[in-house]
């Protein structure tokens, strides 16, 4: 009897535990987005949540462990959103444009470059997310890519490992302020540009028809 009291008592320590940790990385991502991550302070996370800055630092070790902690969370949460969409029985085009979607809503929700943020001010942070997302885009893009050979839209000699390297290179370049300045380029408008591109020039004539109906 005492050992199942301990027990429930330990678990629900472990579900306040979470709920706390989960709100506190929630708003670390929120005011990441509106101020930028170097700009927010660990004062401010805890300003915002009514709690003391004690209580943070019960959870994480300092705000470098926060912010990695925050951008796994991030990419965890679009990770799963995209392959909700590749489980999906939708054609090659309504796969990548729905992905497309995802990402766009990610980036909507600030004006700044957070890669570009992780880049210069967390290195082994930004290491970490690049490689994770180099993994991620591989695995959508093989099973893109064969999808759209599969049903004639693609074209059948396509060497399936440089499209996606050259996709994954080209969309990190996008997001790089210094050549593409947000005052040139709005980020909306440059990803529609590309991934059109992209689609054009890997589609057969059947593909290019089933594009332009999509559109």
């Amino acid at each position: 009897m005492y050992i199942d009291s301990f027990l429930c008592i330990f678990a629900v320590s472990i579900y306040k535990t979470n709920i706390m940790k989960d709100k506190i990385i929630q708003k670390s991502a929120e005011l990441h987005y509106k101020y930028g991550i170097k700009n927010v302070t660990m004062d401010q996370i805890a300003q915002e949540l009514g709690i003391s800055k004690k209580t943070i630092y019960q959870y994480f070790i300092n705000k470098n462990e926060l912010v990695a902690q925050t951008v796994d969370s991030i990419f965890d949460q679009i990770q799963s959103e995209i392959d909700k969409i590749c489980l999906m029985k939708l054609n090659p085009y309504e796969e990548l444009f729905s992905v497309k979607k995802v990402v766009k809503g990610m980036l909507s929700k600030s004006n700044m470059s957070p890669h570009y943020q992780l880049k210069k001010y967390y290195p082994e942070i930004a290491k970490t997310l690049e490689e994770r997302k180099f993994k991620s885009i591989m695995e959508c893009l093989e099973h893109n890519l064969k999808k759209g050979m599969k049903s004639g839209y693609y074209k059948d000699d396509l060497d399936k490992e440089f499209i996606k390297r050259m996709y994954f290179s080209n969309t990190m370049s996008l997001m790089n302020p210094e050549i593409f300045p947000s005052e040139l380029f709005e980020k909306q408008n440059t990803m529609d540009m590309f991934l059109n591109m992209f689609l054009e020039g890997i589609s057969t004539k059947k593909g290019r028809k089933k594009l332009k109906e999509l559109r």
